[in-house]
């Protein structure tokens, strides 16, 4: 009798759990008798930008920068440089201590060269070449072994035609070498460091022996001693012959002077009024 009402009274706890159960649909719990096994809960993303990035992303255009020392730098050239020509011709020999000139010609564009390029002074061939021009140029010219003088500024207008010259005096022999540098510069600063160069080898031989140098002059004095000797002997004989024709002209004109016939003397008379001996040619009679 007691078995019946405890399960009559578990039998109405289970009916009651239930309806409670039913009248609660929100409950989030599991029913009853079910395995209460966990589940993990889904992860949510992530609503925000991850740390250390900008909150913030741009809505418009980029914005404007200031250019850079180098883009500044391009700008600059590309608005500056523009194709030219660059002539030279230094001698490939020269002699310890005799001089001589190096020009450099540059002119502007390349569609034509210039007839100043081809006729540079001296007898050296000509080398014509491109290179970058600009507004005013600096060109330089330098070697060991060898002194260089400037004949003109090293700072030039680059209109036409422009020229530079420099005299260059060889103080050792052997191979020397000249450097030419050419460089455009814009506002007093370079648009870059060798616009143009070029390394020149010259062969520089010693000077002759005194001897020889001596009988070089001597060949020098010698002619012009023969070329005095044959002026003064050439006056010589012409004064000899006008002497000797001057002479003939007076001997000749003694010779007819003493053929010529003598006046005949005035006939004197004697006191006893006969002619004298002396009047009649005739000796006095005795």
């Amino acid at each position: 009798m007691l078995i019946a009402v405890g399960v009559a009274i578990l039998a109405v706890l289970a009916v009651a759990v239930v309806a409670l159960n039913g009248s609660d649909p929100g409950d989030s719990g599991p029913p009853v008798g079910t395995p209460t096994t966990s589940q993990p809960a889904a992860t949510s993303a992530p609503t925000g930008p991850p740390s250390g990035t900008p909150t913030s992303r741009p809505t418009g255009p980029p914005t404007s920068r200031e250019p850079t020392s180098r883009e500044r730098y391009e700008q600059a050239a590309k608005r500056e440089l523009e194709e030219g020509l660059v002539a030279y011709n230094p001698p490939a020999q020269a002699r310890v201590q005799d001089d001589f000139e190096v020009t450099v010609r540059v002119q502007r564009g390349t569609a034509t060269v210039s007839p100043s390029l081809r006729t540079l002074p001296g007898t050296a061939p000509v080398t014509i070449e491109p290179l970058p021009v600009g507004t005013y140029m600096r060109a330089e010219l330098r070697g060991s072994g060898l002194d260089v003088q400037p004949l003109s500024d090293k700072l030039q207008l680059i209109d036409g035609v422009t020229e530079w010259a420099w005299r260059v005096t060889p103080q050792a022999d052997g191979v020397q070498t000249l450097r030419l540098t050419l460089v455009v510069e814009l506002n007093d600063l370079p648009l870059s460091s060798r616009t143009f160069a070029r390394v020149i080898e010259v062969d520089v031989e010693k000077q002759p022996a005194w001897y020889q140098r001596a009988w070089g002059l001597l060949d020098v004095a010698g002619v012009a001693t023969a070329l005095v000797i044959a002026a003064i002997l050439g006056s010589a004989k012409l004064a000899r012959m006008w002497w000797v024709r001057r002479k003939a002209e007076e001997d000749a004109a003694d010779i007819g002077t003493a053929y010529e016939a003598p006046d005949a003397p005035a006939p004197t008379v004697s006191a006893d009024g006969k002619p004298t001996a002396a009047a009649n040619g005739n000796k006095p009679n005795p």
